[in-house]
């Protein structure tokens, strides 16, 4: 764990968090500052900066909760797509140094299509904590 890290004071409890999904690696929160309704975060419990330091194992049960969470989400909201995305280090657009995926939700047509490349970068509106959790039970519901 990082003392600095938010994502890892979510683990450690000091932090809040809508959480959609957690066993012993992996933990699955809702985006505070979402791309579409349903964005959620797929993290290892245990820090690792980028892809290049996480093992292959642990990437490897990672993605088996990105699956299962992206078909939750899916059904959740009743996407037409889903975008999966992973950034590594400042230039390409990572701004938690802890190795996380987002699992997007995507509608024909919606806003975020012009954003692509650029994806979580300011401009998306931070969400309450109520809708937050609302959509995160949807989403358990649906594991």
């Amino acid at each position: 764990m990082s003392e600095s890290c938010s994502f890892c004071k979510i683990m450690l409890g000091e932090d809040q968090a809508s959480i959609v999904y957690e066993d012993d690696r992996v933990l699955a929160f809702m985006d505070l500052h979402p791309a579409n309704v349903g964005h959620t975060l797929v993290v290892p419990r245990e820090h690792w900066e980028t892809i290049y330091d996480i093992p292959e194992k642990a990437l490897a049960d990672l993605f088996a909760v990105v699956k299962r969470v992206s078909v939750a989400v899916k059904k959740a909201v009743g996407a037409e797509g889903m975008s999966i995305l992973q950034f590594n280090e400042r230039a390409a657009g990572q701004s938690v140094r802890h190795f996380h995926v987002h699992v997007i939700p995507r509608f024909r047509g919606d806003a975020i299509s012009k954003f692509i490349g650029v994806m979580l970068g300011p401009g998306f509106k931070k969400v309450e904590r109520q809708d937050l959790d609302e959509i995160a039970e949807k989403i358990k519901e649906n594991l």
